[in-house]
């Protein structure tokens, strides 16, 4: 397993940074851009390296037909502003998606790659101090559908959960928060353009994405990393 260690004072110390702590304690989410977390060229690397050829193989038929997956789970622990990484033994996943037991995907080693290593750190760091585990874990999983992202508004049943969007052909796709507290009220509504990395309270939110249509030129693809940010009780660390 690679392992990594990292500085992450200079980034945590950045504008963009520091106004999504303020979003995520004042309204429960958090919007930034890739280039304002210093992440210029992110999006064309996993575009490239995860997206654009083998890495990725069908999703669990029962869960999603038209979907394509691979995953990783990082160990993570913050000693004042330093933070290190390293990967989890396991990727599984249990009981999530209205699937009972657990289940496994094709496995990526993020911490190998150095660029994939540095945006995990940027992501991470989102989660403003104060909110902030001192030892957890990471998912992170890449993501192709090509018409139903999900299958309606849900939790996944973790502390944080983040979206961000590397990829996009054709329309629809509209992300959204639903109120947890009275579902019918939606705080966010947008949809998310290649670049965009979305931040939001898996307790205080229900999330979920409209369909992707076709255009009359093309068929619809949606490439995006999402991720959680986990309960201790998850994984065992």
């Amino acid at each position: 397993m690679a392992t990594v260690t990292a500085t992450v004072r200079r980034t945590a110390e950045s504008d963009a940074t520091r106004q999504a702590w303020a979003d995520l304690r004042e309204q429960g989410y958090a919007l930034v851009r890739d280039t304002d977390l210093g992440l210029d060229g992110s999006r064309e690397h996993f575009g490239s390296r995860y997206f654009g050829g083998e890495v990725l193989e069908a999703d669990h038929e029962a869960i999603h037909k038209d979907r394509d997956r691979a995953r990783d789970v990082i160990r993570y622990e913050w000693t004042d502003a330093r933070l290190s990484l390293a990967e989890h033994p396991t990727v599984t996943i249990s009981n999530r998606g209205g699937y009972a037991g657990g289940r496994d995907h094709q496995r990526v080693e993020l911490l190998a790659d150095p660029v994939a290593a540095r945006w995990v750190e940027a992501a991470l760091t989102l989660v403003s101090p104060e909110k902030r585990e001192r030892l957890g874990t990471f998912g992170v999983n890449f993501f192709r559908t090509r018409t139903t992202v999900v299958s309606g508004p849900h939790r996944d049943g973790e502390r944080y959960c983040l979206v961000y969007v590397v990829d996009k052909i054709g329309a629809g796709a509209q992300t959204r928060l639903h109120v947890a507290a009275d579902p019918d009220r939606i705080a966010f509504r947008r949809t998310l353009a290649p670049g965009d990395m979305l931040l939001f309270d898996d307790e205080a939110y229900l999330h979920d994405v409209t369909p992707l249509l076709d255009t009359p030129t093309s068929p619809c693809r949606r490439d995006a990393i999402v991720c959680t940010v986990n309960y201790p009780s998850t994984y065992e660390v």
